[in-house]
């Protein structure tokens, strides 16, 4: 009969992930062992194998996971945006939250995703591409008439790396918080440092 699952299963898991993600932040992919992992989501070593067969499949889950979820959010943010720039506002204040709840899967996504086999990492790739196409369809959609074919993928970039790069140096107990640094970015996609009228920057949500 097959053994039947704990029913914290789910939970451990998620936490295993996350402090795996940690881990691997801090002393790279090449260098984590499994005991070392299993240290660090404070487990046995096999405990840890109970749940994940290899550490290249804790990381694969974990930017899987983390790419899977910037794309929902997305999605979701700017369906439930009005067209405009606070559709793009929208956009920006959901994914700066998730930016600081995710800095070390951020940090694995850049660093590590490397180090997974070309099938995997083919997964990975193809999910970054489909956050950035819903994040260039939103600047077009919130922008209409305003960016153009030529320069529809470097504006995205350009927007996009300005917010996920924070995982490279705004600190969660910094002087600045995420969401600070998300209305900031904001007011510089909408009028730049000249500070021009161009659009109106939309405000917060109460």
């Amino acid at each position: 009969m097959a053994r039947s699952r704990a029913a914290d299963y789910d939970t451990q898991r998620d936490r295993i992930l996350a402090n795996a993600a940690e881990a691997f932040s801090r002393i790279g992919y090449p260098s984590a062992s499994m005991a070392q992992l299993a240290r660090s989501c404070g487990t046995s070593k096999a405990t840890l194998y109970h749940y994940f067969e290899s550490k290249e499949a804790l990381l694969f889950e974990a930017l899987d996971r983390h790419t899977a979820g910037l794309l929902v959010l997305v999605e979701q943010a700017a369906g439930a945006a009005p067209a405009g720039a606070e559709r793009w506002a929208a956009v920006v204040r959901a994914l700066m939250p998730e930016y600081r709840r995710s800095r070390a899967c951020h940090a694995a996504l850049i660093n590590d995703v490397r180090f997974l086999p070309p099938d995997l990492r083919e997964r990975i790739a193809a999910r970054q591409r489909a956050v950035v196409e819903a994040v260039a369809q939103t600047l077009c959609e919130a922008f209409p008439g305003r960016i153009d074919p030529d320069n529809r993928t470097p504006i995205t970039m350009a927007l996009l790396g300005m917010l996920n790069f924070t995982f490279a140096w705004l600190r969660p107990d910094g002087r600045m918080s995420h969401e600070a640094f998300g209305e900031l970015a904001l007011a510089l996609s909408l009028h730049g440092l000249s500070g021009g009228s161009g659009c109106s920057t939309p405000p917060a949500p109460p």
